[in-house]
């Protein structure tokens, strides 16, 4: 009975779980592999500061351990959904601009000086902080910054990885971030009309974009623990076999 259930199981995996061309094609759409980029160099920048990592030497497999995640955990019918969502109008300029956002931190100072005097329109501003309560979830960016800081000794408390609330130092990195990521979008977004900000916040807050995010944030925590631990974090396919 219990190898018929196991059996069952490996087959609707097979099914229904997303394929590799599927999940290529939402990170292409998406721009989401910059992700994987950033981690990288997060553990390029941890190697620099050790004297001795060998146990950490290589991460040249991380973006491929990533994507495996990501077929495990989304199906192919909400693969669809994502594609689907992703080659909407405003989610293909959405990507565009946050793609090619350049920003000069003078131009941004400015702006935000500005807004004192003469406040953005409280619609705009009310679906940006909307938009951000997504961006920056407060649970899925508490656990990246706590896989982080299990490298860091002093920081490895019970006070620091009380699941049952923030301790200041994590509220304050947390905040931060919903600070930086909100202006960014304030002083971004000014190239959206109205109209189009209504329909960016509709394609943000739905269930298979909050879905596909937390997932995104649980691949990236467990590559980071594995590497806090000294494990370099295998694919499951077979290595291509290089030429002679």
């Amino acid at each position: 009975m219990k190898k018929t259930l196991l059996l069952l199981l490996l087959t609707m995996h097979t099914l229904f779980a997303s394929t590799t061309e599927e999940v290529l094609d939402y990170l292409s759409l998406s721009h989401s592999e910059q992700a994987v980029l950033e981690i990288e160099q997060v553990f390029n920048s941890m190697r620099q500061s050790q004297e001795n990592n060998e146990s950490n030497e290589s991460t040249t497999q991380v973006s491929i351990v990533y994507q495996e995640y990501l077929e495990d955990h989304i199906s192919s019918n909400e693969m669809a959904k994502l594609l689907q969502l992703y080659r909407l109008p405003i989610m293909n300029r959405y990507v565009s601009e946050v793609k090619n956002f350049n920003i000069n931190q003078d131009d941004m100072d400015a702006f935000l000086a500005s807004l004192e005097e003469e406040p953005i329109l409280t619609e705009r501003k009310d679906i940006v902080d909307d938009i951000v309560q997504v961006l920056v979830n407060e649970e899925l960016q508490l656990n990246f910054y706590r896989s982080m800081m299990q490298r860091y000794i002093d920081n490895n408390s019970s006070s620091e990885n009380n699941e049952s609330k923030m301790s200041p130092r994590e509220e304050s990195y947390v905040n931060s971030l919903k600070e930086s990521t909100k202006n960014e979008l304030l002083y971004g977004s000014q190239v959206f009309s109205m109209e189009e900000m209504n329909e960016l916040k509709s394609a943000i807050d739905s269930s298979i974009f909050k879905k596909i995010k937390r997932v995104e944030n649980e691949a990236l925590v467990g590559i980071m623990n594995n590497f806090i631990q000294g494990i370099v974090s295998e694919p499951k396919r077979p290595k291509e076999k290089k030429n002679p």
